[in-house]
């Protein structure tokens, strides 16, 4: 008998093929993951419930997730760098808009050109 095969639920799959099988999925909550898939998804979800952890309105939720999906996906930042850059900056993001999230990339492309320069 054939193994059961689920299509990846993540919006953001890169998989070539978006079906995974069931022995090789994650399941979380009633929905089947690849495994890389379902540990981006919890890395970004751990960002984005840090950053709400900071703020008062909480109403942005899905604005900041959409974010936090741009950066990884679109400007390849690694959730690491924006974890480490939320948690330096508390104080920062208490009072500041949700957009401010978007300085993350700038700090992120001036880190990797001082690296590259040589420089600190």
């Amino acid at each position: 008998m054939a193994e059961k095969e689920y299509v990846c639920a993540y919006k953001y799959c890169s998989h070539r093929d978006k079906k995974v099988k069931q022995s090789e999925a994650v399941k979380l909550g009633k929905r089947y993951y690849h495994w890389d898939c379902a540990v981006i998804k919890q890395e970004i979800k751990n960002c984005v419930d840090t950053y709400m952890d900071y703020i008062d309105d909480k109403t942005k939720y899905a604005t900041v997730n959409r974010i936090f999906n741009n950066l990884v996906f679109k400007d390849k930042i690694p959730t690491d760098f924006i974890l480490k850059n939320i948690k330096n900056s508390k104080k920062y993001y208490c009072d500041r808009p949700v957009i401010a999230l978007y300085g993350i990339r700038k700090l992120f492309y001036r880190e990797i050109i001082n690296n590259y320069k040589g420089g600190d």
